[in-house]
């Protein structure tokens, strides 16, 4: 599978990431294909894997660090206050829970750089 963030060296909207994938197939946007057809035809992986696996990557460098660094500190830091009404936010931490429970990763695990690295690699979705 080819890496698209290695191709466009940076985060940018998923809107934008399709849009780059159907224009290397010569896909117009009068066309109306769905975005999967041209993402296997170039051997890509699903974007949102990708975000998914990105997130979790940068979660196992922070875990790894000291407990005293501010980075580490600020993952589970939880904002005193109320909240407005309605549904609660989507916290990052809370999609790092969720990611790593759909690839069955523990924080632990996260403690071993080769073990992460290579599960994160080989997961698929």
């Amino acid at each position: 599978m080819i890496n698209i963030w290695d191709t466009l060296q940076i985060y940018q909207p998923v809107g934008i990431i399709v849009f780059v994938i159907q224009h290397f197939c010569g896909v117009k946007l009068n066309e109306r294909k769905k975005s999967e057809e041209p993402r296997e035809l170039l051997g890509l992986e699903p974007v949102s894997l990708m975000i998914k696996k990105s997130r979790l990557k940068w979660f196992g460098d922070v875990e790894r660090k000291d407990d005293n660094d501010w980075v580490k500190c600020c993952i589970t830091w939880e904002v005193e206050g109320i909240r407005q009404r309605g549904c609660p936010k989507k916290t990052w931490w809370d999609c790092v829970k969720n990611d790593m429970e759909s690839l069955g990763l523990s924080q632990k695990d996260a403690q071993s750089r080769n073990k992460w690295r290579r599960r994160i690699k080989g997961a698929t979705g």
